[in-house]
């Protein structure tokens, strides 16, 4: 009985023990139904048996009714000598003569009968009773023990859903989190904290690989003119315009971000210099042309910079600012390139 796991194949097995090892005629093992109304027959071995785990058409008897019956009610055994004087018997497949029911209890709680009929007038006397009320103890104590098995497993698959559904909500509000913290809250894009940590992964990706890694340094043309004149608010409908087209132009390998106030980096993997510059000169274009909210046009300088060999985030940065500055000074609305100083990553 240790090895068995669930309740139908505990009945099946007890019913096979009591006939074919204690050498009874015939055994039944009944089942509360789920209500707690009737008793179903779950297992049986001698007449009713027609095959291995089958029974010939099995009974369902309400409580009360019959020796089964009236021993779930009671929850006390019966042992009945000459069935022909019980007036309640629930006759089954073949006339049975004498019978032995006892209920299968835990405690209080009952789960249902064993159950026994003899072709033979006193075919049960009360060393039978003994063994069946022992066999109907460990029956129960077992029944028991499934039961809070089973129940332990609900709980335990029960938790690890509500787990499962906890860390997917936890995993969820991290990216929320991590989304929040990486972008820009006017313009969608991510923010310098973000960039930061971008380039430098990327600087030391192309390091290790050999790989071209252009930056795009650029700033919003007399910007102050456009916060004075027309308002901070139409300044910020700025920056996100130009965000906007920035994100729109660039492509899915590139990172684009608010470098800080109007001015933007775009970090360009694995992009020589020529294709830097002439992705800046369609954005440059790109923002010439719009028009803002009320009319307002603006223009943007450029400064490019290409990694050199064992360039340092810091240096390589400091050359597209160099490079900005030098925009603005020749004029505004035009693209300079960082100063060269040795070998890129990648000779081209």
């Amino acid at each position: 009985m240790v090895s068995v796991i669930n309740a139908r194949d505990l009945a099946w097995f007890v019913t096979r023990q009591i006939v074919g090892s204690l050498g009874y005629d015939d055994c039944v093992i009944y089942f509360l139904g789920d209500q707690g109304k009737c008793l179903n027959q779950v297992a049986a071995i001698g007449v009713k048996n027609s095959g291995n785990n089958e029974i010939r058409n099995p009974l369902t008897i309400q409580i009360g009714v019959g020796v089964t019956g009236q021993v779930a009610l009671t929850k006390k055994t019966m042992l009945v000598p000459d069935l022909r004087l019980h007036r309640n018997y629930v006759r089954d497949i073949e006339q049975g003569l004498s019978e032995l029911c006892v209920p299968i209890m835990f405690g209080d709680r009952l789960y249902g009968v064993l159950d026994s009929e003899s072709k033979l007038v006193g075919g049960f006397d009360q060393e039978d009773r003994e063994i069946f009320e022992t066999v109907s103890r460990l029956i129960a104590s077992k029944l028991a023990l499934i039961e809070q098995t089973e129940l332990n497993n609900e709980y335990a698959t029960e938790l690890e859903q509500k787990v499962a559904v906890r860390t997917r909500e936890l995993k969820i509000a991290n990216e929320k989190l991590e989304w929040l913290v990486s972008v820009d809250s006017l313009t969608g894009i991510f923010n310098r904290r973000r960039l930061d940590e971008t380039l430098e992964i990327e600087v030391e990706r192309s390091s290790r690989y050999g790989e071209s890694l252009s930056i795009i340094l650029f700033d919003i043309d007399h910007f102050k003119t456009v916060n004075d004149t027309w308002g901070h608010q139409v300044g910020d409908e700025v920056i996100a315009g130009v965000a906007r087209i920035a994100k729109e132009l660039t492509r899915k390998s590139d990172v684009v971000g608010r470098w800080g106030g109007e001015e933007f980096l775009i970090i360009a993997p694995q992009t020589k210099l020529a294709g830097a510059e002439a992705f800046a000169e369609k954005l440059r274009g790109a923002l010439e042309d719009v028009r803002f909210p009320s009319g307002i046009g603006i223009t943007a300088s450029f400064g490019i910079a290409r990694l050199q060999y064992n360039e340092p985030v810091t240096l390589l940065l400091n050359r597209a600012d160099q490079a900005l500055y030098r925009a603005k000074r020749l004029g505004r609305n035009r693209i300079e390139t960082g100063a060269e100083f040795g070998y890129s990553c990648k000779e081209e």
